[in-house]
């Protein structure tokens, strides 16, 4: 067991390398702060402020990450079928949030660290058949982001092409194609107060006993663990 949950914190290590990358060639916007100078005013991706996730224990916290957990993969379900309802290939597991801080996606809300935030993010691979990375590839997902309201704006990353989208509740979706017929949706939180990261990531690793599969179709994955599930050794 403490093959698999070393396997996902060192899961974790990467996608923060990623993340910084993404923030670098400007995936990431500014997200809404709170007005409070203190940072204790500024509300997170939930709506929350850091004074009133402070009244939280560490269960009601892991029941929270559940949810979100469950609503990162409802977004990431809808957003693939607009490419495919077949196998997606897994980049990694979606299960262990993110340490929020530098790492996250948008600008965080004052005063939010890697001790005080998290996020979520989910990525899956897919390969159609003859898809060499052409830019009318994005089309039907920046029809989606349109159908959906969201603001939305695409470009080019290097040789590959991008769409993204703010859905203005806390949540980023991005759709890139790339030459190599290798295409990717990614969905992203933005962060989530919390009054110990370090602790919540622990209390959902050490009840996670389930690896990821290499693939899988469009709302297929891997529960959130309970937290009435035994801690693994």
């Amino acid at each position: 067991m403490n093959e698999v949950r070393n396997r996902r914190l060192h899961h974790v290590a990467a996608l923060a390398a990623t993340i910084l990358v993404l923030v670098t060639t400007g995936c990431a916007s500014s997200a809404q702060n709170g007005d409070d100078v203190s940072g204790q005013g500024a509300r997170d991706a939930a709506g929350s402020t850091q004074a009133e996730v402070a009244g939280m224990s560490l269960e009601a916290e892991f029941g929270s990450a559940s949810e979100r957990y469950v609503e990162m993969q409802g977004l990431l379900e809808e957003a693939q079928l607009q490419i495919s309802d077949g196998s997606w290939i897994w980049i990694g597991g979606d299960v262990l949030p993110v340490e929020g801080g530098a790492n996250a996606i948008g600008e965080p809300p004052e005063g939010a660290d890697e001790e005080n935030s998290y996020f979520f993010q989910s990525s899956r691979n897919v390969e159609l058949p003859g898809a060499t990375g052409a830019r009318a590839d994005l089309d039907p997902m920046i029809e989606y982001f349109d159908e959906k309201g969201w603001e939305s704006s695409s470009g080019e990353i290097g040789r590959n092409h991008e769409a993204r989208a703010d859905t203005g509740d806390g949540w980023r979706v991005t759709y890139t194609v790339r030459p190599d017929g290798q295409y990717t949706v990614d969905v992203y939180s933005e962060v989530f107060w919390t009054n110990d990261s370090g602790a919540l990531l622990s209390a959902i690793a050490d009840r996670d006993a389930a690896d990821f599969p290499e693939e899988s179709v469009p709302g297929e994955y891997p529960p959130f663990p309970s937290w009435s599930d035994p801690v693994q050794p």
